[in-house]
């Protein structure tokens, strides 16, 4: 661990007889937010709460009390004193945690119109500005963290010398989990073909629900087919929506499975023989023709 940062502004006087505020972070709540945005991970993003222009970059490292710490593995944590180890070193108390990230984005290019303009006008890290962290998917439910641009430093040593980061702050205590489907499930009981890597032929299966961009099927004549999926694996799903002139061919990839059934997360769509990436048209013009089917 090393104090990597250049210091580019001048310090302000301290003010007479004004002691500093000191904040002491719950190591525990610590260790359970760091589980979710580990050292390493690519996450996803968004600026300002402005939750539909998403964004991706990769955490590579931590700021603990001004110390960096590159590696997951020089982190612990001892429940019986609740106090935080680094390196095999007790600390006693942690008054400060960042997360370090590049300044570069993936995702950029590949907003529309509408998009690029509001993250022009978020001003993305700019000092002060909020970004909002989504972190790793667990049991079914995401994690958020708000976090605050505190600078953009350049590393001076160690393994990303000479390289420039951003700076978030962050407070453990906003860590919030959130359902990994937030709008409201659409039922359905719509029968279709599933395709997995495994089984190549296409088996039966039926949409059971629909939300976002993750659908929920059943495979009731074959669970195998399920119990044989892997979480992070691409699927191809085929059926007929209401009012749909020709078959719907989607990509996605499993979320989890429960029993007989699987939770995906559609990324594709068939168009004129090419697969092509889900835009919000897509998801809607589904979620519309859902809603169109007979009720019992």
């Amino acid at each position: 661990m090393w104090n990597i940062f250049k210091i580019f502004s001048k310090k302000k006087p301290a003010t007479t007889n004004a002691p500093d505020l000191r904040v002491v972070l719950d190591s525990s709540k610590l260790c359970k937010m760091i589980s979710y945005f580990p050292i390493g991970n690519s996450v996803k993003y968004y600026p300002e709460y402005r939750e539909e222009v998403i964004l991706d970059t990769i955490i590579i490292a931590y700021l603990i009390n001004n110390d960096t710490v590159y590696s997951n593995a020089d982190i612990s944590y001892s429940a019986d004193v609740n106090k935080l180890i680094l390196n095999g070193t007790t600390i006693d108390e942690v008054n400060s945690f960042a997360v370090l990230i590049p300044p570069e984005t993936r995702g950029e290019t590949g907003l529309d119109y509408e998009r690029k303009e509001i993250l022009g006008k978020s001003g993305g890290f700019s000092k002060g500005n909020s970004i909002t962290l989504v972190g790793k998917e667990k049991d079914g439910k995401i994690s958020t963290i708000d976090t605050v641009v505190s600078k953009y430093a350049r590393l001076k040593e160690g393994y990303y010398n000479d390289t420039q980061v951003v700076v978030l702050n962050v407070d453990p205590a906003l860590l919030v989990l959130k359902d990994q489907r937030t709008q409201k499930r659409l039922e359905a009981q719509i029968p279709g073909l599933i395709q997995t890597k495994l089984y190549t032929e296409h088996n039966q299966c039926t949409i059971v629900d629909f939300s976002e961009h993750t659908i929920k099927i059943t495979c009731d004549d074959n669970e195998i087919v399920a119990m044989s999926c892997h979480k992070g694996e691409s699927v191809t799903l085929t059926f007929d929506l209401p009012n749909s002139t020709e078959p719907n061919i989607m990509r996605g990839k499993v979320l989890r499975t429960e029993g007989a059934s699987m939770i995906i997360e559609l990324t594709d769509i068939l168009i004129t023989e090419t697969f092509e990436k889900l835009e919000p048209i897509d998801l809607i013009e589904i979620k519309a023709k859902l809603l169109q089917q007979p009720r019992h």
